[in-house]
């Protein structure tokens, strides 16, 4: 009669039947060395994900502190200096509304001018006439008043009706924006009015 040899190993499973000996042994568990000092087993549990300390954090909120002060400390600085950057150069009239409310093109052959005066005086030509006038600004509101102009008469076509409607326009004017390129009138709808470029 066979006998059964039993073998013995770490960690092992040994299964006999018969003259059959059969061991299953179950691999050692492999460590991987990742200094001299620690040691990590592919069989060890992830620990947590690392978490930002409160330092990052605070760092984040000032400097949204911060991007918010220049944003509202400059603000001010922007409106009150839109005033003055009216009185930078002398404008020519590049669009204007017409008697139906349609933005349209200035006549070619005639200038249109404005010169905003840092004493609020306003002046210039209506495209045939010499006018003047009052105007005040508080942030990007203005206010133009006082408008008056010489009586003269010009023959060529559309002359004396773009200036009509020009000199129509200008207390109308309720807001505007002025930059080195450009000053846009609007009325108090908000609609454009006037649009300048230096002159």
């Amino acid at each position: 009669m066979a006998g059964v040899i039993k073998i013995k190993r770490p960690a092992g499973i040994l299964l006999a039947s018969g003259c059959t000996t059969m061991v299953i042994a179950h691999p050692a568990p492999v460590r991987i060395m990742t200094d001299e000092h620690d040691d990590v087993s592919p069989d060890a549990p992830a620990g947590p994900p690392e978490k930002m300390g409160l330092a990052f954090y605070g760092a984040l909120v000032l400097i949204g502190f911060l991007v918010l002060m220049v944003v509202f400390l400059n603000y001010p600085a922007a409106k009150a200096s839109a005033g003055t950057a009216l009185t930078h150069t002398n404008w020519t009239l590049q669009y204007s509304t017409d008697r139906t409310g349609i933005l349209i093109p200035g006549l070619s052959g005639t200038a249109v001018t404005a010169r905003f005066g840092s004493d609020g005086s306003l002046s210039g030509s209506a495209g045939c006439n010499h006018y003047s006038g009052r105007y005040s600004t508080s942030d990007y509101a203005i206010n133009i008043s006082d408008t008056v102009s010489t009586l003269m008469y010009c023959p060529g076509a559309g002359i004396m009706d773009q200036e009509s409607a020009y000199l129509s326009d200008l207390p109308r004017a309720s807001s505007f924006r002025a930059d080195e390129s450009s000053l846009r009138v609007y009325d108090s709808a908000g609609k454009p009015l006037l649009v300048f470029i230096p002159a």
